[in-house]
C-alpha cells in the first residue's frame, strides 16, 4: 500500500507543479493554472474513468455521499487550493484576445514571486489535502485488491 500511495501522490504532485507552472501565464487576467484544474477534472472524470469521482460504469451515481466517498473531490479541491494560492506567480501576460493570436508579454521575473502568509497556508493545506486524499485512495485500492 505504501508504494501505491507514493505513486499516486507523486503523480498528483506533478499535476500540482504543472498548475503552478501554468499560473506563470495569465491570459486576459485569468491565471492559466485554473485551466489545468478544469482539464484535470474532465480528464479524471470522463476520459480516464478512474472512479475517483462519482462516475461508475458509465453512469453518474446520485447522492452526495457517493461523491464524498471517493477521493477525486478532495484531489480537485486540493488542486483548486494550489491554483488559487499561486495565482500571483505570473511571469507572462496576454493583454487581450483573441487568445490564439495575441502573444504573451513578459511582465515579471520568477524572482518577483512572493507568497503571503495566507497564500502559503492555503498552498500547504492543499498539499496536505492532496496527500490525505491520495492515502485514502491507496487504502481503497488495497482493500479492493486484497
Amino acid at each position: 500500500m505504501r508504494a501505491e500511495f507514493l505513486t499516486i501522490f507523486a503523480w498528483n504532485l506533478a499535476v500540482g507543479v504543472l498548475v503552478v507552472a501554468a499560473n506563470a501565464f495569465r491570459s486576459v487576467g485569468t491565471p492559466m493554472g485554473y485551466l489545468v484544474v478544469a482539464v484535470n477534472w474532465v480528464q479524471g472524470a470522463l476520459v480516464w474513468g478512474t472512479d475517483s469521482l462519482a462516475i461508475q460504469t458509465g453512469r453518474l451515481e446520485p447522492g452526495l455521499s457517493t461523491a464524498l466517498g471517493r477521493s477525486g473531490v478532495y484531489e480537485l479541491t486540493a488542486f483548486v487550493a494550489i491554483a488559487v494560492a499561486t495565482r500571483g506567480v505570473m511571469v507572462y501576460h496576454q493583454q487581450s484576445g483573441p487568445r490564439w493570436k495575441e502573444k504573451f508579454e513578459r511582465v515579471r521575473s520568477p524572482r518577483d514571486w512572493t507568497l503571503s502568509r495566507r497564500e502559503a497556508t492555503v498552498l500547504l493545506a492543499g498539499i496536505a489535502l492532496l496527500a490525505v486524499a491520495n492515502y485514502r485512495e491507496a487504502v481503497m485500492i488495497a482493500e479492493a485488491v486484497g
